[in-house]
């Protein structure tokens, strides 16, 4: 059978255009450092590179919440940490009462005066334009001063929770409002007054200097005290939960970014090699075929 010089040319514009499209994709890749670029390339690979991507995207989210969740508590802690230092200071105080140095204790209910007004403060501590402790009223400030003076100050806000989703069907309260901190209306404790109500009933004793209602009022605070120590300690446990979920959620992002590399990402050194190798087949294969293009009748005979 006879090979004509179109069938000769045909299979070299071939074979050059086999060669040159396998080029360009070795080019591709070293260019991009990924194997493959669209899914037709490699299908199954896609569709294992995009639900890592989704798993990537996913546990980010998550990391994202943590921090936010984190954030809000560590104000809060500090927030609380304020609080029970000030109520502290007003316990001294009322601990520190002489009977008949009128002068003393009188200054000694002013320092509890403004310890009240330091709580309050405290209370309505915000971070971004939003209140930490109106529940989900978070631009409302919680504690307000009473038009009507007793008792001397309202809570304004709710008793709804903030929760922060973690991860799927994990979830994290990070918000404490200030009617459970404080016992507004007797949120927590109904037989016993507010913090504030407890401040100004021991500004009172000491202006008196009355020992049997100050007895009363220092039981009071120290109950109060306890109580936000206690949630202080809860917040802290909860600083520490975050923390733990976050570095569980960058493990698990770092090793579905080592697979997702390990099914899209080049060899690169293997991927020069491999494309200096395609581009010396390439040239041998244009010679032939310039060569070919050359050719006349004088190299038949």
């Amino acid at each position: 059978m006879r090979i004509s010089d179109s069938m000769i040319t045909s299979t070299l514009v071939a074979q050059l255009g086999k060669a040159s499209e396998r080029l360009f994709r070795l080019q591709e890749q070293v260019a991009s450092g990924l194997a493959f670029k669209t899914p037709s390339q490699n299908p199954a690979g896609a569709i294992r590179a995009a639900a890592l991507r989704s798993g990537v995207a996913e546990l980010s989210r998550y990391r994202q919440n943590c921090d936010g969740a984190a954030a809000r508590l560590a104000l809060t802690e500090t927030a609380l940490a304020n609080i029970a230092d000030s109520l502290r200071q007003a316990y001294d105080a009322g601990l520190a009462m002489t009977p008949f140095e009128e002068a003393g204790n009188s200054a000694l209910a002013d320092q509890v005066h403004e310890i009240a007004i330091t709580i309050a403060n405290e209370a309505n501590s915000s971070s971004e334009g939003r209140y930490l402790f109106s529940g989900h009223e978070t631009l409302t400030q919680p504690v307000i001063e009473n038009p009507l003076a007793i008792p001397p100050n309202l809570y304004q806000g709710d008793r709804g929770d903030i929760p922060f989703q973690l991860g799927r069907g994990i979830s994290l309260v990070a918000n404490l409002d200030a009617a459970e901190v404080l016992n507004f209306d007797g949120a927590v404790a109904p037989t016993r007054d507010d913090a504030f109500e407890t401040l100004r009933q021991l500004e009172l004793a000491l202006r008196a200097g009355d020992s049997d209602a100050l007895e009363g009022c220092l039981t009071d605070l120290d109950w109060h005290l306890d109580r936000v120590v206690a949630l202080r300690g809860q917040t802290g446990a909860r600083v520490q939960h975050v923390q733990l979920v976050k570095g569980r959620l960058e493990d698990g992002v770092r090793t579905l970014r080592t697979l997702l590399s390990e099914v899209q990402d080049i060899d690169i050194t293997q991927a020069i090699i491999d494309l200096r190798s395609q581009e010396v087949s390439y040239q041998d294969a244009a010679a032939a075929a310039a060569a070919l293009h050359r050719a006349s009748l004088l190299h038949y005979f």
